[in-house]
């Protein structure tokens, strides 16, 4: 938050009360509110408002607190939230919803940002979007779901919206475990035609040697130890041995999905 005197800003026609006491510039609109009723709703805005930001602002029209990164639309759907009042008619739910979580995600409003969840959650997000939302305002408890149904979902189908919304990252995490996936689940033709001959050709013959019969519980080391077949790529082979072992009684596709969501989850909390 600081202060631009360079530029002339205007009267929310709204949200400019005269008996506030601190005002905010949102994109080039002035907002004059009250600190109290702000601060009632985070006690940690009380904090993050005395902070000191290094600009000459004070909260008065003449030195407005001035919000980066957030549009004067997005304000004005936070302050509705806030008093409750509006004049114009609403806008569309998950813009009204967004902007409040992103404001409140801002100033660590939690029964805002808990407002917003519960009514985005209420509606049809496409999971990109889910994955976009959990990214930027912290939704942990998004990401297992939106992978899942990501997961099924053809990459070749994906709008540039839809990926711009994933990330690159992300994008790349999910690209990499499809083409696993369709490995382990026999879509992909060449891998398919590789396992198959390697398959009849090392472990069926040695398991039917008639002398040295390989024992079923070697079958594994077999397979790890074997050199690549011709034809099949490191991540299909790697897929096929996946599905050999069990772990805790869950399918490879599971397991799989499982490693995206840690993946996902990992990176988001790096950031």
């Amino acid at each position: 938050m600081d202060v631009d005197h360079r530029l002339v800003s205007l009267r929310h026609s709204e949200f400019w009360f005269t008996d506030g006491n601190i005002v905010f510039r949102a994109s080039n609109t002035l907002f004059c509110v009250h600190r109290g009723v702000l601060v009632r709703h985070s006690p940690a805005l009380e904090g993050i408002l005395a902070m000191p930001s290094g600009y000459d602002t004070n909260g008065t029209e003449q030195l407005p607190i001035i919000l980066h990164q957030i549009s004067e639309e997005d304000f004005t759907h936070f302050l509705n939230w806030v008093y409750h009042i509006s004049s114009v008619p609403p806008p569309p739910e998950e813009q009204f919803l967004v902007a409040i979580l992103k404001v409140s995600h801002l100033w660590m409003i939690s029964n805002s940002i808990q407002f917003a969840i519960d009514g985005l959650e209420k509606l049809t997000l496409h999971p990109t979007r889910q994955l976009e939302l959990a990214r930027l305002y912290s939704i942990p408890q998004w990401i297992a779901p939106a992978i899942q149904e990501i997961m099924p979902l053809s990459l070749a189908s994906t709008t540039d919206t839809e990926a711009a919304q994933m990330g690159f990252k992300v994008y790349t995490i999910i690209a990499w475990a499809k083409e696993v996936m369709d490995c382990s689940s026999h879509l992909h033709s060449q891998c398919k035609e590789a396992w198959s001959g390697f398959w009849w050709k090392k472990v069926a013959r040695a398991i039917l040697h008639p002398m040295n019969p390989l024992p079923l519980t070697q079958i594994l080391q077999l397979v790890i130890k074997a050199p690549l077949p011709n034809g099949m790529n490191i991540a299909c082979k790697q897929a096929m041995v996946d599905a050999m072992i069990e772990l805790e009684g869950l399918e490879v596709e599971e397991r799989i999905i499982e490693g995206v969501i840690r993946a996902v989850t990992l990176y988001f909390n790096s950031l």
